[in-house]
């Protein structure tokens, strides 16, 4: 699947290539996301709070498609997705460290950044959105109908990009997402629920064209 979506995008980078992009309200780019979550949770048991329980969610890495439009001088739209990646949700605190389940999610981030002043060839900006996190699949471990919610999610936003020549860019971007959502399962005849605080840093390093 990682493999074709590769060939895809660089057929698309291809054919934008032909395009003139002087002047042009669009932006296309391609490149590498680490996902970091800062996650903890509100864990009960058959609707009795675990004093300290806790759930932990490892970090991703993702091939992330990027697209941007100048709104104007000041102002633009920006709209990251990527390849699904899956993390896996692990005990903390006075919860044992045991796999609990895995979800694969996917996660979209629609914001709007203001253009501080340019700095040289690094055009920075700023600005705010919201994020939307559809899962996928959730896999069970030692919880069994295991599931995972989709949420919504306000999100920050900071990166910069400086020009290769007047087509080509690079871009570096910090994502910070404040997503919450809920979780249950059986922990053998028992029902586990979560209220998961997942908190996670998008950090973005790609390659792009305007066309």
């Amino acid at each position: 699947m990682i493999k074709e979506a590769i060939s895809l995008a660089g057929l698309g980078m291809l054919m934008l290539s032909t395009a003139y992009a002087e002047d042009s309200r669009w932006s296309y780019r391609i490149g590498a996301t680490n996902i970091a979550f800062d996650a903890s949770a509100k864990v009960s048991i058959d609707g009795t709070r675990v004093p300290g329980g806790s759930a932990d969610a490892s970090d991703n890495n993702a091939l992330t498609f990027d697209f941007g439009y100048i709104i104007n001088d000041n102002w633009n739209a920006r709209l990251i997705v990527g390849i699904p990646p899956t993390t896996k949700v692990t005990g903390a605190g006075t919860l044992p460290p045991i796999l609990l389940g895995r979800v694969q999610y996917a996660p979209a981030v629609l914001s709007a950044t203001y253009n501080l002043p340019q700095m040289g060839l690094v055009r920075p900006y700023v600005g705010a959105g919201i994020n939307y996190t559809r899962i996928l699949k959730s896999k069970d471990a030692n919880l069994t109908s295991f599931d995972a919610d989709h949420a919504w999610a306000p999100v920050l936003h900071i990166g910069a990009e400086a020009d290769i020549n007047r087509d080509w860019f690079v871009s570096f971007d910090l994502r910070k997402l404040y997503l919450k959502t809920d979780a249950s399962g059986f922990l053998g005849p028992q029902v586990a629920t979560a209220r998961v605080t997942l908190n996670p840093l998008l950090t973005s390093i790609a390659i792009g064209r305007r066309f």
